[in-house]
């Protein structure tokens, strides 16, 4: 059986970013190793989009695709600075400002 990271389930708004054009999603769940998106994007397993949440900017991959959803793993080589001012981008407004103190960041 394959380990498979705790989901939490939240939603926010995703940009996503595909040869130079700009495309919404809606976040469903997140796990520390990527995330579950809805979107109307023509996502193709194996292939690398650009993510961004008020100016934090990643890479992941597309792992799968079914109906209007897309699973998607945080690409390796990015920086765990960057993924975590990704994800606390992500986080509902009142829970910013204690997410920054566990991430090591004082102020975004």
């Amino acid at each position: 059986m394959r380990y498979r990271p705790p989901r939490q389930h939240q939603t926010a708004a995703v940009g996503i970013i595909r040869n130079g054009m700009r495309f919404q999603s809606h976040l469903v769940d997140l796990s520390e190793r990527g995330m579950k998106l809805k979107s109307s994007l023509d996502a193709r397993p194996g292939e690398v989009l650009q993510l961004h949440a008020k100016g934090a900017v990643i890479q992941a991959e597309v792992r799968w695709v079914r109906d209007n959803h897309i699973g998607l793993q945080f690409a390796k080589g990015g920086s765990a600075t960057d993924r975590s001012r990704f994800l606390l981008r992500l986080m509902p407004e009142k829970n910013q400002r204690a997410g920054a103190r566990v991430h090591g960041f004082t102020e975004l």
